[in-house]
């Protein structure tokens, strides 16, 4: 299963909804979401300035 996977299976357990998923969620499926969050961001800004030459996928 990849990142994005996992996460979009967490997120779904909790309806969507970053409240719900810092109320109930265990810490490591916090991390999860948060971490891919913050790559994904990074990822994009980085491909928004061109320092990132290579074609990404989502």
């Amino acid at each position: 299963m990849t990142e994005r996977e996992e996460v979009e299976k967490i997120m779904i357990k909790y309806n969507r909804n970053f409240s719900e998923l810092q109320d109930n969620a265990t810490v490591k499926e916090i991390k999860t979401v948060f971490k891919y969050i913050g790559n994904e961001s990074n990822r994009k800004q980085r491909a928004l300035i061109g320092l990132d030459k290579k074609p990404t996928q989502p």
